[in-house]
């Protein structure tokens, strides 16, 4: 009994600092109802064989032909029912066909067999830490060539894993085990098994195991780590960028915020959203991430730049703009003019010039008619003023300073020309919106146009 003593003394010291709260105990009831026996999972054989899975309160053991089988040890007092409590073990069914049906295994006839045990119901362990999972086992075996060993699944899909390190041999008396996985942490859906196998050798008593526990430290689980990661760190006034929740540890839900309000978050809630920014300004972004154990947040900077407003001036030929920004584009019309990378223009030609020009990676733009040495802004050529609001990357929103009395048709053509879009603003609107323009960066002008209206505008992406 030296052994037992060792084990529950062992035992006693381990559930002073874990076991504090029981989740699921299983005494190895008369019906049995609580395990599959025989089961075929990871090539276990099935009733019939030469061994098999019982559940009975036999100890009993016998003697027929030259086979003795010794008598199986009584229970400590630990275990509820003892000294000879229902249990689930190995038996032969040589032992079986005699009238014996304690603990025992045939190890002849077939050179290698294995036996699965599993559980029929799952245990939840959501909100728990510091999961133990022990039982009271005897197994003489002779390791290697008989013993037994534990596995676990966390869903009915997944596979059976063995519990490393943690098969059973070499005692012919109860002792106990204990072990604990994070992975048996905060798990919706729990199950255990059992199995033993064997070869041609090994001594009786087979694997037996009784009182199966699974105990809790604490009722809280460690708050996740927040992070997100994001398509940029800054944005340009009126657009938009992607954040991603990348926190770890156990997540229940998440939060997005920005500070100053004002940004509009589409999925506050979500793994992935979509910030976009109305103003210019210094953001900052929060992600929290939450579980039962608490709350962690990750907050980053976002600057948002002003989308610059250069004015063109024409001074004879020449085309001038003030201001210092980090990059000039002349177009003629819709035609890039190569090598025309200042903020100054000769012109040669009457026509329709454009500028683009970029500051802190946001552009602006500005277009004027040169008619010889005159100009006429190009803003609109009625009453009703429009402009332009890019909502995202490819998304532009038309706003009119009056509802359309007309349908309108909005075209938008390259820099080259070519048609890219037309769809049909309807009367009564005072705005439309055109989504999907995956298009690369460059200038494009859009055409507003009916019987009464005609509109041109220039969109910098």
């Amino acid at each position: 009994m030296k052994r037992l003593v060792t084990f529950c003394l062992f035992f006693v010291c381990i559930s002073a600092t874990h076991a504090q709260i029981t989740i699921y105990l299983d005494t190895i009831s008369s019906a049995g109802t609580g395990w599959s026996l025989n089961d075929t999972d990871l090539g276990g054989a099935t009733t019939g064989t030469p061994n098999a899975w019982l559940i009975n309160n036999a100890y009993a053991g016998g003697s027929f032909g030259v086979v003795t089988i010794p008598n199986t040890s009584d229970q400590p007092a630990e275990i509820t029912g003892s000294p000879e409590s229902y249990y689930l073990h190995m038996c032969s069914a040589a032992a079986q066909s005699n009238g014996i049906f304690n603990t025992n295994f045939n190890a002849s006839s077939i050179t290698s067999t294995s036996y699965f045990a599993s559980m029929n119901n799952s245990v939840s362990t959501v909100g728990y830490a510091g999961v133990y999972f022990s039982f009271w086992w005897l197994c003489e075996g002779s390791s290697p060539s008989a013993v037994g060993s534990v596995y676990y699944r966390t869903s009915t899909s997944r596979p059976w894993v063995e519990i490393t390190g943690t098969t059973f041999a070499g005692s012919s008396t109860w002792a106990i085990d204990s072990v604990h996985l994070d992975s048996f942490d905060n798990k919706p859906f729990l199950q255990f098994a059992f199995r033993f196998k064997h070869t041609l050798s090994g001594s009786d008593p087979a694997f037996a195991v009784d009182q199966i526990r699974l105990t809790a430290s604490t009722t809280s689980i460690p708050p996740p780590t927040a992070s997100y990661s994001a398509t940029d760190t800054m944005a340009c006034q009126d657009s938009c960028i992607t954040f991603y929740n990348t926190s770890s540890g156990t997540i229940d839900s998440v939060r997005w915020t920005t500070t100053p309000a004002g940004a509009t978050i589409g999925s506050p809630t979500g793994d992935v959203t979509t910030i976009c920014f109305p103003a210019a300004g210094a953001y900052s972004v929060t992600l929290t991430a939450y579980n039962s154990g608490g709350s962690n947040s990750l907050t980053a900077p976002i600057g948002v730049h002003p989308i610059p407003t250069p004015v063109i001036v024409q001074s004879g030929s020449t085309l001038s703009v003030s201001g210092a920004y980090t990059g000039y584009q002349w177009y003629t019309d819709t035609t890039l003019i190569g090598g025309a990378n200042d903020s100054v223009y000769t012109v040669t030609t009457p026509g329709t010039y454009a500028i683009i020009v970029d500051s802190a990676g946001c552009r602006g733009y500005d277009t004027i008619i040169v008619v010889g040495t005159t100009h006429i802004p190009m803003a609109n050529f009625t009453a009703t003023e429009y402009w332009l609001t890019q909502l995202s990357k490819n998304t532009l929103n038309i706003t009119a300073s009056a509802p359309a009395a007309q349908d309108l048709t909005v075209t938008v053509f390259d820099a080259t020309g070519k048609l890219i879009r037309k769809e049909q603003w309807i009367a009564g609107s005072s705005s439309k919106q055109i989504n999907d323009l995956y298009l690369p960066e460059g200038l494009y002008i859009i055409r507003l146009g009916n019987s009464t209206t005609s509109a041109v505008l220039k969109w910098a992406k």
